[in-house]
C-alpha cells in the first residue's frame, strides 16, 4: 500500500519514504513504525502516549523523553520542525494528530516484478535470503553414566532433530554431522564457525537421585547468546513422558522464539532491503503483540516476503492469519475481500509446500470460516499430525471440538496446548476453548473460571471478550460481566450485537439466543 501525504510517500510493502522526486528518506526502524502507525490512524486522528507505547514499546515503561525523541526524529525526516505544524501537531496534554490528507493507493502487482524477480523470472537468492540453521548437541551427563538411563543424553536431542526438522522453517543439520562434538560441550561460536550454523540446542541430563534434571538452552551462535532456556525435573521412571514432554517445549520455543530474535537483530541493523526471510521473521515476530496496528504491519512484512518468493509457504500461512484476524476482529460490518485473500493465501502456502504444519493450519481455518466448513477437520488434524508439538495447531483444533464437539477432545488438545506453550502471550484462545467447552459440557462456574484466565492475559481479541462476558454473567458475576462489556466498547467503539454474530460464524443455532440476550444486558444494540 502507497501512503501519500503532503509532498510524501510511503510504501508500506517496502518499507520506504520518499519525497517528490523518488528519493528515499533514510529513517530507523521504530520511527518508521511511528510513520506507519499515524498513517493508519489517519488525518487528525489523536495519537495518545499509550497508544504509540503499546505499538512501538509493546507496553514497556519508557521515558517521555524516548518517546519525545520519535516524535521530533520524524518531524525532521518530515521537514516539519517550523511552528505551525504542517504534518504533525501536537495536542497540549493528550498527544498528536496527522494534519495533512492521507491518499492509499494499492500497488502490489507495481511491486512485485522489480523485488521478486530477474530478467529470467526466477527469483533472486539473495532477496529470498536463508532460512535459519540450527544444530542439536547430544547432551551432557552429569552423575553416573552408568546409570540405565545415560542414553538419554543422546535418545532425547535424537528426537528433537527429528521434530525440528518436521517444522519446514529450518535447515537442521543432521545428527551425524553434530553429533561428532562429543558432549556438547563447545561455545556457539565454534560451532558456528564449524558447521556455519545460526542457533544450537544444547543441554544436560543430570543422573543420580529420585530426580532426573534435564537443562537445555537455544543458543545465537553469532554472539553466544542464550535467547531462550528451561530446566525440567522428572521422575526417572517416567522417562517417555520426560522425551515427548521435553521435545514438545523445545519445538515449540524454537519455532516461536527464532523469528523473535531475528526480528530484533533487524531491528538494530537497520538493513535498506529486508530479504524475503528476514521479512517473514518481522511480521512473525508482530503476530505475538496487540492491536490492529500490528497486525496490519505483519500483513506488509508477509505479503512482501512472498512478493520475492511466491513458493514461500510459511509466508504464505502467515499472510492467511493476518486475515483471519482481522476478518475476525475488524470487519464487522462488511468483510470485503479478506474471506477470498485468507482462502487464497492458504491454497497458495499448501501448494507451495503440503507438508508444512503451518500451510496446513492455515487451509483448515480458512475452510472454518467457509461454506466449506466441514472440511476444516482434516485439515487441522493433519498439522498436528505433521508436527505433534505444533502448539498453535492443537489451540485451533481445541477451538473447534469446543463448538462442533466432542467436547472432551477441545479440553484434550486444550491441555496440549498449554502443555507446550505454559507462557504463550496468545494462549487466551486456548482458555476461550477450554470455557466453550465447559460450557457446552454444562459446567458454567468452570467455564467462568476459564474465562477469567482469558481475561487475564493482556489481548484485544474481540471472540475471546465475548466469550469471558457470556461464562462469567451466566455464572451470576453481572459487576464482572459489565466491566468486560465496558472493556469491548472501548476497543470497538461501534461493535453491535449483529456485528459480533457475523464476527463468529461457529455460533449455533440454539446459543444465539443466548449470546443476543446477554449481549443486549449488557448495553450493547
Amino acid at each position: 500500500m502507497i501512503y501519500r501525504f503532503g509532498v510524501f510517500a510511503y510504501d508500506s510493502d517496502r518499507f520506504e519514504l520518499t519525497d517528490t522526486n523518488g528519493a528515499e528518506i533514510p529513517l530507523q526502524p521504530m520511527t518508521k513504525e511511528l510513520l506507519y502507525l499515524f498513517l493508519q490512524e489517519g488525518v487528525g486522528q489523536l495519537l495518545t502516549k499509550a497508544v504509540i507505547v503499546d505499538s512501538l514499546w509493546q507496553g514497556r515503561q519508557v521515558s517521555n523523553a524516548a518517546l519525545l525523541s520519535q516524535i521530533k526524529t520524524l518531524r525532521a525526516a518530515l521537514n516539519d520542525t517550523a511552528k505551525p505544524r504542517q504534518i504533525i501537531a501536537t495536542v497540549h496534554a493528550k498527544g498528536w494528530r496527522l494534519i495533512p490528507e492521507v491518499e492509499m493507493v494499492r500497488q502490489q502487482a507495481a511491486v512485485r516484478a522489480p523485488i521478486a524477480t530477474v530478467e529470467s523470472g526466477e527469483p533472486r537468492s539473495e532477496l529470498i535470503g536463508e532460512k535459519p540453521s540450527i544444530a542439536v548437541l547430544p547432551f551432557r551427563i552429569i552423575g553416573d553414566r552408568r546409570s540405565p538411563n545415560a542414553s538419554f543424553a543422546e535418545a532425547l536431542p535424537d528426537d528433537i532433530i527429528s521434530a525440528l526438522a518436521r517444522l519446514h522453517m529450518l535447515r537442521v543439520i543432521a545428527r551425524g554431522t553434530s553429533f561428532q562434538f562429543g558432549n556438547g560441550n563447545i561455545a556457539p561460536s565454534k560451532l558456528r564457525k564449524a558447521l556455519s550454523v545460526d542457533y544450537c540446542v544444547s543441554g544436560s541430563i543430570e543422573l543420580g537421585g529420585d530426580r532426573l534434571v534435564v537443562a537445555i538452552e537455544l543458543s545465537d551462535t553469532r554472539d553466544d547468546s542464550v535467547v531462550w532456556s528451561e530446566r525440567f525435573e522428572f521422575d526417572p521412571r517416567a522417562v517417555h513422558e520426560i522425551r515427548e514432554h521435553a521435545v514438545g517445549r523445545v519445538v515449540h520455543e524454537v519455532e516461536r522464539q527464532i523469528p523473535r530474535n531475528e526480528a530484533e537483530r533487524l531491528r538494530i541493523s537497520a538493513p535498506k532491503d529486508l530479504t524475503a526471510w528476514q521479512a517473514f521473521h518481522m511480521g512473525s515476530s508482530l503476530l505475538y503483540r496487540r492491536g490492529i496496528n500490528n497486525i496490519e504491519r505483519a500483513q506488509a512484512y508477509f505479503t512482501r516476503a512472498v512478493s520475492i518468493d511466491p513458493d514461500f509457504a510459511r509466508a504464505h500461512a502467515g499472510l492467511s492469519h493476518t486475515y483471519w484476524w482481522l476478518l475476525l476482529q475488524r470487519t464487522l460490518h462488511d468483510p470485503g475481500d479478506a474471506p477470498q485473500l485468507m482462502r487464497q493465501s492458504a491454497e497458495a502456502a499448501v501448494d507451495a509446500d503440503p507438508d508444512d504444519p503451518s500451510a496446513n493450519l492455515a487451509m483448515g481455518k480458512a475452510l472454518s470460516l467457509s461454506t466449506q466448513r466441514d472440511q476444516a477437520p482434516e485439515w487441522l488434524e493433519r498439522a498436528i499430525d505433521l508436527s505433534p508439538s505444533y502448539a498453535m495447531g492443537h489451540t485451533q483444533v481445541a477451538a473447534h471440538h469446543a463448538f462442533a464437539g466432542p467436547y472432551e477432545e477441545a479440553m484434550k488438545h486444550g491441555e496440549l496446548a498449554l502443555a507446550l506453550s505454559p507462557r504463550d502471550p496468545m494462549r487466551y484462545s486456548t482458555y476461550a476453548a477450554h470455557a466453550i467447552a465447559q460450557f457446552n459440557l454444562g459446567d458454567i462456574q468452570a467455564a467462568a473460571e476459564w474465562g477469567r484466565r482469558a481475561q487475564s492475559v493482556p489481548h484485544e481479541d474481540l471472540m475471546i471478550m465475548v466469550t469471558a462476558l457470556c461464562a462469567v454473567f451466566l455464572a451470576g458475576d453481572k459487576q464482572e460481566a459489565a466491566e468486560i462489556a465496558d472493556n469491548i466498547r472501548s476497543i470497538f467503539p461501534t461493535v453491535t450485537i449483529s456485528g459480533i454474530e457475523r464476527a463468529n460464524p461457529f455460533m449455533g443455532d440454539q446459543v444465539r439466543p443466548v449470546v443476543q440476550a446477554i449481549l443486549s444486558a449488557n448495553g450493547f444494540h
